[in-house]
């Protein structure tokens, strides 16, 4: 083989598919992040995405709708919840597929939306939840991808999967480092996309995040191919909220995108869809003692 090429044979080939198949390489689009498709150009497998922000910003709230926008689009995801109970998470993600207050609740149609989203939207959960072993995650992580075909899993949050642990400081990046390194390993083998949110280093409040702000080591900043930060503007006289991508490995666009939030529907984004009842009602039934 040899050390030294001219743009021919092989490689020409492969540069002029390359060039050819730039709409395909974009990857799906986002309906809801619509501004996302003109940033990342859309939703890749085999890549890693991060998602940072401050403390009590929305980063569940948002990565709720933000999974929820590719699976309604036929995307198979896997939900890793390691901080918020799964019941919390599921509440999210029927109230934004709703598109509608469920305050206050009826619950004949709280039962009938649940129906809905279970029936129609590619979501499954890890049952995980607090501190776990790096194996564990990813024993989890395969079984999806070879039983549903999984092709987005969320780890929420990485600090959390990691736990408190009572070694120092530069145990601890060294442990996340290597937790990352294997998150982005799977992502490449496995042809799924690994997106972490995860905690920033603690800032001067009213300070806007940067890649700097990042917990932990290098390896986090170096290893995603996205980096997406949820951001608040308190310069004016209502604070501004806004997501904004500050990495990109695709093609280097940066850029923001304005969020507003509406409580009553717990989303970003709202899409209202008619909601579809059987001729038989149907019931959940309740299971007890569970989290």
């Amino acid at each position: 083989m040899s050390r030294v090429l001219r743009l021919d044979g092989d490689l020409l080939r492969a540069t002029v598919n390359e060039l050819s198949r730039v709409t395909e390489l974009r990857g799906i689009p986002f309906s809801r992040f619509t501004e996302l498709n003109r940033i990342i150009k859309g939703f890749r497998t085999q890549e890693m995405t991060v998602l940072s922000g401050n403390t009590g910003v929305g980063k569940t709230t948002f990565m709720c709708e933000y999974s929820l926008d590719l699976a309604e689009q036929g995307v198979p995801t896997l939900w890793g919840s390691f901080e918020m109970p799964l019941r919390k998470v599921c509440k999210t993600l029927v109230q934004q597929f709703a598109g509608e207050p469920l305050d206050p609740p009826i619950p004949s149609r709280i039962s009938e939306w649940a129906r809905m989203f279970s029936e129609n939207i590619p979501i499954y959960f890890m049952n995980l939840h607090g501190a776990q072993s790096l194996t564990e995650v990813l024993k989890t992580m395969e079984v999806g991808v070879k039983d549903s075909g999984v092709e987005h899993i969320v780890i929420d949050n990485l600090q959390f999967l990691l736990g408190a642990g009572d070694g120092a400081f530069v145990e601890r990046f060294q442990r996340q480092d290597h937790y990352i390194q294997e998150l982005r390993a799977f992502a490449t083998e496995k042809g799924t996309h690994v997106t972490i949110v995860a905690h920033p280093r603690k800032e001067e409040t009213g300070r806007l995040l940067s890649i700097n702000s990042l917990y932990g080591g290098g390896k986090i900043s170096q290893e995603a191919d996205n980096i997406m930060f949820l951001q608040v503007d308190s310069s004016t006289s209502i604070p501004k909220k806004y997501l904004q991508v500050v990495k990109n490995r695709y093609d280097g666009t940066l850029g923001c995108m304005d969020l507003n939030f509406r409580k009553d529907r717990l989303s970003f984004r709202p899409r209202p869809r008619e909601l579809v009842i059987p001729t038989k009602a149907t019931t959940f039934p309740r299971i007890v003692g569970y989290d």
